[in-house]
């Protein structure tokens, strides 16, 4: 597989995930799995304001979040009880081929 169908796979597997990374990049700095969600739901309610959120319950969140770090798009680290999310460099790679698939016309 070349590089950008492996992006492209994972892109097309992160569904709604993409919101989660997207405010991971805004934010750029590491956020607990709560506040992910508050800002994730709310960056999605400024671009599409007709639609539910995303992440609507804390089972949805544990499911996206783990399926965000299984393909290694954020990287955790715990910190006490607390686990705090980042854009990992993959997740970086992932956003980026998006804004080009975008450009193209694509999606």
């Amino acid at each position: 597989m070349t590089r950008e169908q492996i992006l492209e796979r994972l892109l097309v597997k992160v569904g709604d995930g993409i919101w989660v990374l997207a405010t991971l990049m805004k934010a750029g700095k590491p956020i607990n799995k709560e506040r992910l969600k508050e800002l994730t739901n709310h960056h999605f309610s400024l671009k599409k304001h007709d639609d539910a959120p995303p992440i609507r319950s804390r089972h949805t969140l544990d499911q996206i979040a783990a399926r965000l770090e299984g393909a290694g798009l954020v990287d955790v680290q715990a910190i006490g009880r607390t686990r705090m999310y980042q854009l990992s460099e993959l997740g970086h790679e992932v956003i980026k081929f998006r804004d080009q698939y975008l450009q193209r016309g694509v999606n």
